[in-house]
C-alpha cells in the first residue's frame, strides 16, 4: 500500500475524533476567591469565569468613595487579585472596557491605570457613561488568557 493512501486511511479513521473534539461544549466555570456566596440566594454575576482558555472578569461592585485615582486603583488591584486566583495575570490582559461617571476623569484615571498591564497593555476602550451603580466613579471589565 503506497504511504498516501495509508495517510489518507489514517486521517479517515482520526475525523470522528476530531469532530467530536471540535464540537465538545465549552468549558465555562465561575470562580469566586472569597468562596461562592452562601446567604442562599442565586448570585447575580459572577466577579471572574473561566471558558475555553479565556478569563472574563467583571467591573468592580460597590466602593466606598475616594477620588477616581483611589477607585482606579481599587478596581485594579481587584481585577489583579481575581485574575491570580484563577491563574492568570495583568500581563495576559488582552482588553479592558473602562466606564467613567465623568468623561472629565479620563485624565486621573489614566494616570493610574498606566503601567498597571505591564509594558504591553491590552486593547482598552474608554467610554463616560450616565452612572455607574452605588456611585462609582469607574468600573473595569478585563478579558485574559487563563
Amino acid at each position: 500500500m503506497k504511504s498516501s493512501s495509508r495517510n489518507l486511511i489514517a486521517a479517515a479513521a482520526a475525523a470522528p475524533a476530531a469532530m467530536a473534539a471540535a464540537n465538545k461544549a465549552p468549558t465555562r466555570k465561575s470562580h469566586w476567591k472569597d468562596g461562592r456566596p452562601t446567604d442562599g440566594k442565586t448570585p447575580l454575576y459572577s466577579p471572574a469565569v473561566t471558558c475555553n482558555g479565556f478569563v472574563f472578569i467583571s467591573g468592580t461592585g460597590k466602593i466606598d468613595g475616594g477620588t477616581i485615582q483611589e477607585q482606579t486603583k481599587y478596581v485594579l488591584d481587584s481585577i489583579e487579585a481575581n485574575l491570580k486566583h484563577v491563574g492568570s495575570s495583568m500581563e495576559k490582559a488582552v482588553k479592558c472596557n473602562v466606564f467613567l461617571s465623568d468623561i472629565n476623569n479620563y485624565g486621573p484615571m489614566n494616570e493610574t491605570f498606566r503601567g498597571g498591564f505591564g509594558d504591553n497593555p491590552p486593547a482598552r476602550t474608554t467610554v463616560a457613561v450616565a452612572a455607574i451603580p452605588f456611585g462609582c466613579l469607574v468600573e473595569i471589565e478585563v478579558i485574559a488568557e487563563a
